[in-house]
């Protein structure tokens, strides 16, 4: 396939440019990745967690010349995307070098797009409110021609907004600016993939979806996460940053009664998905961080949803950092922090969903300035084993918080004695020593 020549990076000259090593402070025995984030070969470390649980995640190592790109817009990532097809049995390993921002809601000549553009003529949101009223509509489905205007207009910005990413592929950020805004990259029936060093940012639906059966006076449910592992596997995520951007959910109106919600997850890991690692990321100010498994009723999400998640940091994360259903999570060395400004009101960090086996160890929690910090959520799970795990510098019982939410008899059933135990993983720090670390290198750019 032909491709751009102004995405193409050359081997030469990706070994002409100074190295963006991670550094690791001597205060940690965790030992960060030391190959250069500009190395088109690196791959995962040995024993880095579940994704490394069949050996290291290679991505886009062993890309010949052609499939090495720099990408600057939107068009440019998404021609390097495509430029093995998805549907060959062994897509053609590529590296994607990201440089500056890249914005994924415009057009072909990278104008930026908004809602007029995608709004259906026959969509107005002062109708939609009016005929959806829970006064007069009640809590039945919502349906109508209102409704499927909605529809299409989200059709519309999909279209635009979401990109795919394939099998073979390692997305890497130049420098310490690379970021992707206002779209969503799908991870979707893939395997092998590596991002790393790359902020993402403001996910923003502009036509959310009505639930009047969501909660008791219903919701506005958002479509896009930043990023989305679906039905995929052997994934690693490292040096990331996710957020809302400057268009955070607590700056919006109210409709039928409820707060607008224009965000989903900040990074989902859904249907199936499996042996995934996520280190070193920072996620912050945001509502609903991180959804491991989508549905207590997806059974064939049993054995799946493998997933590591160490040194990374949850910063106004108010809740899903995770929310867990069926996966065996490992959740080590994490910094978790809140602050009660009102912006990001604090639910939770740890969610103990439905056929769950999680271990979490040495993790830190810091909200001083919050009354009894619920840290953990029971979500009808019955396995649990924490170790180490510090709330305002005290040890927290993770079985007696978990069984204060629950009755009597689910309490009961409530337990430590998992069906595995954590081997693949690097260094575990001591407690102590985590906040610090995690604050100094999470994040893209560090």
């Amino acid at each position: 396939m032909q491709v751009l020549a102004s995405a193409l990076l050359s081997v030469a000259a990706i070994t002409m440019i100074a190295s963006c090593a991670t550094s690791t402070p001597s205060s940690s025995s965790y030992a960060a990745p030391t190959q250069s984030l500009l190395s088109p070969q690196q791959t995962q470390q040995p024993n880095n967690g579940w994704g490394a649980a069949e050996g290291p995640v290679t991505g886009g190592a062993g890309a010949v010349k052609e499939h090495i790109y720099r990408v600057r817009n939107r068009a440019e990532l998404a021609q390097a995307l495509m430029a093995s097809s998805r549907k060959l049995a062994a897509p053609i390993p590529k590296v994607i070098f990201v440089e500056g921002t890249i914005d994924l809601s415009v057009d072909d000549n990278n104008r930026p797009l908004v809602e007029s553009d995608y709004r259906d003529p026959a969509f107005n949101w002062d109708q939609y409110a009016r005929a959806f009223d829970p006064q007069t509509w009640g809590k039945k489905p919502v349906e109508g021609p209102l409704e499927d205007a909605r529809k299409r207009s989200a059709a519309r910005q999909e279209s635009v907004v979401v990109l795919h990413v394939g099998s073979n592929t390692s997305l890497i950020g130049v420098g310490n600016k690379a970021l992707i805004k206002n779209g969503n990259l799908m991870v979707k029936n893939a395997e092998n993939v590596i991002i790393r060093n790359i902020a993402f940012e403001d996910s923003y639906d502009y036509f959310p979806q009505w639930d009047p059966k969501d909660n008791a006076n219903g919701e506005w449910n958002s479509e896009y996460d930043n990023v989305t592992l679906y039905t995929s596997r052997r994934i690693w995520i490292d040096h990331c940053t996710f957020s809302d951007g400057a268009r955070p959910d607590h700056l919006n109106r109210s409709l039928l009664g409820r707060p607008l919600q224009f965000h989903d997850g900040l990074l989902d890991i859904v249907r199936g998905s499996d042996l995934i690692t996520v280190s070193n990321s920072h996620f912050k100010n945001h509502d609903k961080g991180m959804l491991i498994g989508n549905s207590d009723t997806r059974t064939d999400d049993a054995g799946k949803l493998r997933v590591t998640l160490h040194h990374n940091w949850f910063d106004n994360v108010k809740e899903r950092s995770p929310r867990v259903r069926y996966g065996r999570v490992h959740a080590y060395n994490n910094l978790y922090s809140a602050t009660p400004d009102g912006k990001y009101a604090y639910g939770y960090s740890i969610g103990v969903g439905y056929q769950s086996q999680i271990v979490a160890q040495n993790n830190v929690f810091e909200m001083p300035a919050i009354t009894e910090p619920r840290v953990l959520k029971w979500w009808r799970g019955e396995r649990f084993k924490a170790t180490g795990n510090l709330v305002n510098g005290i040890e927290v019982n993770a079985l007696a918080m978990l069984r204060s939410q629950t009755s009597a008899e689910a309490g009961a059933a409530l337990n430590d004695r998992l069906d595995w135990t954590p081997t693949f993983h690097l260094a575990i720090d001591p407690t102590a020593r985590v906040a610090q670390f995690v604050r100094n290198n999470a994040g893209a750019g560090r």
